[in-house]
């Protein structure tokens, strides 16, 4: 009898008539009640109906009449992680395993619960033990490349979904985590085609054409992300999608008037959306995008800024919690926290690197907040300069949950607006005292930011205008630089493709730095020095040289031929690069940070015109740090008489050159700038 009762339910549950299979579930018990495979059964009848939690007291009773059952534990792990308790799911599958060694349902379902812990080396471990006991499982390689993805492993994730795919070429999930990886890459193009193919599969999900308008839009092809993205809006209805529209932005804007175009209709659509009144759970999984380009546009970003703030903060009004909680400290140090998502080999770690190093640890503690990520020397260098180190998830609660239980005085960030999970962070408040400093050189529009740390020497007069933080000028840069040594060996122009008689006029900053109002300067320069080269450094994608030539070429099409498109590099070939050009452009509007730095410790003159904005005035800073005036200009036209003097008057480049080298040592190991930081460190206790 029992068997039978139990054989019909077991037909109806795989048929999905999970209610039916519930009363022959309890049929049995009323008959046998002491039969733990018939509480397992049961339990997973009221799964299958929603009802997690009788689920739950179901596998419990299983468990306590037969604690040897691994199935019993395995269903215990599943209806706590449904419960939203993956932590106390870990130990049932752990139980799972011990008991059935080759249970690898348990094995990946405990990669799971650690991966949603954000433990993903030991997800990958469980995922691994799982695939060797189903080598042909597309649905652990693909969890298994999420969570490489997720540790910053991005070529072994690639592996992984493609692994995944050799198992089963219509596995959409996985077509999808292969496209975020290539996506991460630079692989644009790839990235694309993986989330259509995903859409083909499952024409229903909003996660293809999603996945694509991120990857569009790393290409610059504004119209292209925006139609991706509403579709994706069409069959999800996910809002987070249109505040994506919203602030789509141009790389490579097309003019001057495309820019005023584009920040009209951004802040038309950041208000309406405000006005509605749209919810979002979690900003950063919706959303996660800032609003990066607009520092690139030579405006005042502030109003618009705190548009987008104020629409993040009624949208999401956990957002802006306040979990500041200092604790005593016995020992009357100042605990600092800084958090960036970019503590490895980026020019936010080399700038924040000296003062990290340097701060007074007799007055100062200091926690470094990282991300997961593959690691290099450079993140050594910080971890082992730091008092103490937190990994922080990429998930903003839980990220906020472990950078409010440091119970800070203050908290640093080295950047606002480079990545999303820095900038929702920031609107809540996680210690008294919360600074930003120009690694991303633009004000945040959010209110529970306090200082804006800024050399002083860079700020125009009347520039407190353009901060919705408190403008604190420093004595010198907010940065305490080593001076960069020569490599070894530097290579010759030869290696770069570049003539010897020609005269080089390098400008290595990215593209989307080089505002349509520079055009017009390259192509005059070029105009008037026949043996003029210029050299930009390409983007991480090809679309974006073709858009810049393209936008050149309509505004000089006699010299667009002679601007020369060369790929990232090692630093030591940028190095070398620099000292085989004549001269270095400021880009209008935008000024070089780290590489004027570096171009100024090998003697390259810099030619810039400083904007009305910090962001373009860096170098005209470092210049007066130097006393130096000999590349300032006053005006367009001066910009470039200067920049055809240098690249063709090789004594005069000499003696500038002579000028730098003699006064560069200003630049570095600036003491009085980190005291200066520490007074104002000092206020948050």
């Amino acid at each position: 009898m029992i068997g039978q009762l139990l054989a019909m339910a077991q037909w109806h549950q795989a048929g999905g008539r999970a209610g039916e299979a519930e009363a022959l579930y309890r049929r049995a018990l009323d008959i046998e009640p002491l039969a733990a495979a018939l509480h397992r059964g049961l339990g997973t009848a009221l799964e299958d109906q929603g009802r997690i939690a009788e689920a739950e007291g179901c596998y419990r009773r299983c468990l306590m009449l037969a604690p040897e059952d691994a199935d019993g534990w395995c269903g215990l792990g599943m209806v706590l992680r449904r419960l939203a308790r993956p932590a106390d799911a870990i130990p049932a599958y752990r139980r799972a395993v011990v008991l059935d060694p080759g249970f690898a349902e348990a094995r990946f379902n405990l990669g799971n619960a650690l991966t949603a812990l954000g433990r993903f080396d030991e997800a990958i471990s469980a995922y691994q033990a799982a695939l060797a006991q189903r080598t042909a499982d597309a649905e652990i390689r693909c969890n298994l490349g999420n969570a490489l993805h997720q540790r910053g492993r991005i070529g072994e994730a690639v592996a992984a979904a493609r692994s995944a795919l050799a198992c089963r070429p219509d596995h959409a999930a996985s077509l999808i985590n292969l496209g975020n990886a290539l996506t991460e890459q630079g692989r644009f193009d790839d990235a694309v085609t993986q989330f259509r193919r995903a859409l083909a599969v499952k024409p229903g999900d909003p996660a293809g054409p999603a996945g694509a308008g991120m990857a569009l839009r790393q290409q610059g092809r504004v119209e292209e992300a925006t139609a991706s993205f509403r579709q994706a809006f069409r069959l999800g209805g996910d809002p987070g999608l249109e505040v994506k529209m919203a602030l789509a932005l141009p790389i490579i804007p097309r003019s001057a008037e495309h820019i005023a175009e584009t920040r009209a209709r951004m802040m038309e659509q950041v208000m309406t959306l405000t006005e509605r009144g749209i919810r979002l759970d979690d900003p950063l999984a919706q959303v996660g995008q800032t609003c990066f380009y607009l520092a690139y546009h030579a405006a005042d970003d502030r109003p618009l800024q705190q548009a987008v703030a104020r629409l993040f903060e009624t949208a999401c009004p956990e957002l802006t919690q306040d979990l500041a909680d200092p604790a005593p400290r016995p020992d009357g140090r100042v605990h600092v926290g800084f958090v960036s998502q970019y503590w490895h080999q980026h020019t936010i770690a080399k700038l924040n690197l000296g003062l990290i190093r340097t701060l007074d640890r007799n007055r100062f503690h200091v926690t470094l907040f990282t991300t997961p990520h593959a690691g290099d020397a450079m993140r050594k260098v910080l971890v082992a300069c730091a008092d103490r180190t937190v990994e922080l998830p990429v998930d903003l609660a839980a990220a906020r949950r472990l950078i409010a239980a440091e119970r800070l005085d203050v908290l640093y960030y080295a950047d606002i607006g480079m990545s999303a999970l820095t900038y929702f962070l920031a609107h809540a408040r996680l210690a008294p005292l919360q600074c930003l400093t120009w690694g991303h050189p633009d004000t945040t529009g959010i209110g529970n930011l306090d200082r804006f740390l800024s050399c002083g020497a860079m700020e125009p007069d009347g520039a407190e205008r353009h901060y919705s933080e408190t403008l604190v000028r420093l004595p010198g840069p907010t940065i305490h630089y080593a001076r960069p040594s020569l490599p070894a060996r530097l290579k010759p122009r030869s290696a770069f493709g570049l003539p010897e008689e020609a005269h080089v006029y390098v400008c290595p900053q990215s593209l989307f730095k080089i505002h349509p109002d520079f055009d017009r300067a390259l192509v005059e320069l070029l105009r008037r020095d026949p043996l003029g080269l210029v050299v930009l450094l390409s983007g991480r994608d090809r679309n974006l040289d073709e858009l810049l030539r393209r936008r050149i070429a309509g505004v000089g099409p006699d010299v667009a031929g002679r601007i020369r498109f060369l790929r990232q590099m090692p630093l030591a070939d940028f190095l070398s690069l620099v000292t085989v050009s004549d001269v270095m452009l400021d880009p209008l509007h935008y000024s070089g940070g780290n590489t004027s730095l570096e171009a100024f410790a090998l003697g390259t003159p810099i030619v810039t015109w400083p904007g009305e904005f910090m962001r373009g005035r860096h170098t005209y800073g470092f210049y007066k740090l130097m006393d130096l005036d000999d590349c300032v200009a006053a005006d367009h036209a001066e910009y470039v008489e200067l920049a055809l003097r240098l690249g063709r008057d090789r004594d005069f480049r000499r003696h500038v050159t002579r000028r730098v080298l003699d006064r560069v040592p200003a630049l570095f190991d600036h003491d009085q700038s980190v005291r200066a930081i520490e007074h104002v460190l000092a206020a948050g206790r």
